[in-house]
């Protein structure tokens, strides 16, 4: 598929950095200009008591849910403190392709929905439809939507969350946003907490020097989010998978 309506355009990406980031490989190939910000470090909660416990007592659950790579990875690196061999008869969920590859360590067979990446898509597949009676654990950071455990629990789950990490704003990263705004073509936006921690429109518009850039985002639950934080111009993905995203930002720029 030909890049040319990217080529030049000046492309803002928010989201944390990670190891291996499909979305700015293909990136790399558009003849764009990727300005990546991380707004929000990832802090991993070494010390904490309820994670070890949790760990210790990974047997006694049935469904094992991985919410980001980030959160993979840093589940990873306690089971394999405390599981050398980890127990039989659990079955492993991840929201994402990326997220599900972060466990090749443990050569886990992990399910992950195919298009729609998100806690909406992972609920809809056909093995968590009867989940009565389940134990489910939720590997995430210390904040997220709720929808997932909300919904598995209607369900008839028993849902604890295990908090591996927090999220903490870089000032210096907002910073160096803010003084972008004005030549951006577009901002990319993976989650809500990405523009709540940016600010609501009303406090950013000022940065932005009457630019009227874009603002990409993955799903309708962030496009809401975007839109009650006073965004305009957000354009919905139909999902997060790198591809899916690439292609519309290519729709942004060949339709002006």
């Amino acid at each position: 598929m030909g890049r040319s309506a990217l080529e030049g355009k000046r492309l803002l990406v928010m989201r944390s950095h990670r190891k291996q980031d499909d979305f700015l490989e293909l990136l790399k190939d558009t003849s764009s200009e990727v300005l990546h910000r991380p707004i929000l470090d990832i802090k991993s909660l070494e010390n904490s008591e309820k994670i070890k416990k949790q760990i210790s007592n990974f047997d006694e659950f049935d469904i094992a849910i991985f919410v980001s790579m980030h959160a993979a990875n840093f589940a990873i690196g306690w089971l394999d403190r405390y599981w050398p061999m980890l127990p039989l008869g659990i079955d492993y969920f991840a929201i994402g392709r990326q997220t599900a590859s972060a466990t090749k360590k443990f050569g886990l067979s992990v399910l992950c929905p195919s298009v729609n990446v998100t806690s909406d898509g992972l609920l809809s597949m056909q093995e968590l439809q009867d989940v009565k009676s389940k134990k489910v654990i939720i590997f995430r950071g210390s904040t997220g939507q709720d929808t997932l455990k909300h919904e598995l629990i209607l369900r008839g789950a028993e849902v604890e969350y295990c908090n591996l990490y927090q999220r903490v704003l870089n000032n210096g990263q907002k910073e160096s946003i803010l003084k972008e705004l004005p030549t951006i073509d577009c901002m990319i936006a993976h989650s809500g907490e990405l523009l709540e921690s940016l600010g609501v429109w009303d406090d950013v518009e000022k940065f932005a020097e009457g630019n009227k850039f874009s603002v990409l985002v993955p799903s309708e639950r962030v496009a809401e989010i975007a839109v009650k934080l006073g965004y305009s111009s957000v354009v919905v993905a139909k999902s997060a998978l790198p591809e899916v995203m690439l292609t519309a930002l290519d729709k942004i720029f060949s339709s002006t």
